[in-house]
């Protein structure tokens, strides 16, 4: 879905409404640490054309869930009456389906009073196509093919992604549902394809089949990330297991003249302790301004702004828990099926529940995420998703702020801005006809609900990228600004 241009729109809206000032800050709680214990990596299943060579794995033991920041979707409690067993999520090709669904957007400001603040609402429809096996990330996972409409007030954004799935091994006795990664590009210009690094029980992991109440298991952060806009900015970002990164940014130059300019990079690290770095050219080319980021040392963060041979330092409360990178996914049991979902009642009115929860950090750019889905699933296909991510932002490079170069870091009780997105998509049809089709096809298609999180992913991934391109925009100009004369 596309995220960046309509929060980018919201965000200007309220960062110009306010200046900001450095203030306190706020905790999350502990992120849990993971045991991770590497596995031999999945192939597709035997419907695929290639053969696996999965060795059975110990089944994952249980981890503790991380806790949300904010509103998380909740599930229903269950009516009478049990759900389908589930027992397998089988992948087929050529049958379509239709989703239908809605997001809302929030946007809360506290670096003012009175605390600015926007919304923006979708409505989302799905046609998806199985398009089979496809070559991608080093295999031929199944490729999920759908192409969404996301309508809101203002404008209409469409969005074609492939996302790729395939079954594998996972223990002696049961089999797993792997996600490979996706490619994704909006009508806005924007292209994103991101690749799970090492799938394997240990990373890449959707369900365990057949489903047991209560189960759970983990995935790694690791995977990579290119992104690509249509005025020649580009993004390359390697995500690591527990969370760190490294990431080049390219920014292009404005010039009438042909070639043009050698677009301007921006480096980024995150590093395990907490430490990082965010390096940029204020002149030419080559990078000749950094922040730097402390690891945390007796409650506080340093931060120094290496510019104009000016080094001014902030020193701020710990705002965040190690490690970076922390999951907990699940097999809730039987639920109610949310009205939100407006599923027919012929698919049913009871699922088996499957949730993924993550939080993620990132000391560079002040922020913590807390994403939870809940994914219901009847008979071996999931009939609705509903998801929930928030974000909380610590630090403002909007340039107003009341620092040396304008940049406002938060600590301690509060971020300077909460973002919150929830999302919920559920089946509404099939084109398959015939009774003893319906079943089949729609566990072989109706799997692509599971990709509903794939566009939301998506969706949250260029709001993070427009959020690095308005800081790196917004303090080069700050810098610029106070630079000696």
């Amino acid at each position: 879905m596309g995220l960046g241009n309509r929060a980018l729109f919201v965000l200007l809206g309220v960062l110009s409404a306010v200046t900001v000032g450095c203030g306190g800050g706020g905790g999350s709680a502990p992120n849990p640490i993971r045991t991770q214990t590497p596995t031999p990596t999945p192939t597709p299943a035997a419907t695929s054309t290639r053969t696996s060579t999965s060795t059975p794995t110990p089944t994952a033991t249980a981890s503790t869930t991380p806790t949300p920041l904010g509103p998380t979707p909740t599930p229903t409690p269950v009516p009478s009456g049990a759900p389908n067993p589930v027992a397998s999520r089988p992948l087929a090709s050529g049958d379509t389906f239709a989703y239908a669904g809605s997001s809302l957007e929030t946007f809360l400001y506290l670096g003012a009073s009175p605390n600015p603040s926007g919304t923006v609402a979708y409505t989302i429809t799905q046609q998806v196509t199985d398009d089979g096996p496809q070559a991608f990330n080093g295999a031929s996972p199944y490729d999920l093919h759908t192409v969404e409409t996301d309508r809101g007030t203002n404008q209409t954004i469409a969005v074609t992604t492939d996302a790729y799935y395939a079954t594998g091994a996972y223990s002696a006795t049961q089999t797993g549902f792997y996600f490979y990664g996706y490619s994704s590009s909006d009508s806005n210009g924007q292209q994103i394809t991101e690749k799970i690094t090492g799938v394997s029980p240990s990373n890449g992991l959707v369900d365990i089949l057949p489903e047991t109440q209560r189960q759970t298991w983990s995935n790694t952060g690791a995977q990579t990330l290119a992104e690509s806009e249509s005025d020649g900015f580009s993004a390359v970002r390697t995500t690591n297991a527990n969370g760190t990164y490294n990431e080049t940014d390219l920014y292009p130059q404005g010039s009438q003249f042909t070639p043009s300019p050698s677009p301007l990079p921006a480096t980024l690290s995150d590093n395990s302790d907490g430490s990082g770095s965010y390096s940029f050219p204020l002149f030419g080319v080559t990078p000749n301004a950094a922040l730097t980021y402390s690891a945390p040392s007796g409650g506080v963060i340093t931060i120094a702004v290496d510019a104009f041979g000016q080094t001014p330092t902030y020193t701020v409360a710990t705002w965040y828990s190690l490690p970076l990178y922390a999951e907990t996914d699940s097999q809730l049991g039987a639920l109610a099926i949310p009205g939100a979902c407006h599923v027919p009642a012929q698919f049913g009115t009871s699922a088996n529940g499957v949730q993924q929860q993550f939080t993620k950090t990132d000391t560079v750019f002040g922020t913590t995420e807390d994403y939870t889905e809940i994914t219901y699933v009847v008979g071996g296909y999931p009939v609705c998703v509903a998801l929930s991510d928030v974000t909380d932002v610590y630090y403002d490079y909007s340039g107003q702020g009341n620092g040396t170069f304008g940049v406002a870091f938060s600590g301690g009780q509060s971020p300077l801005e909460i973002i919150t997105l929830d999302s919920t998509v559920g089946l509404t049809a099939t084109s398959v006809s015939g009774a003893s089709r319906v079943r089949d096809a729609l566990q072989a298609g109706a799997q692509r609900v599971a990709f509903a999180r794939t566009n939301f992913e998506s969706m949250l991934e260029r709001g993070r990228l427009e959020r690095r391109r308005l800081a790196y925009q917004r303090l080069r100009a700050a810098l610029f600004e106070r630079s000696p004369r």
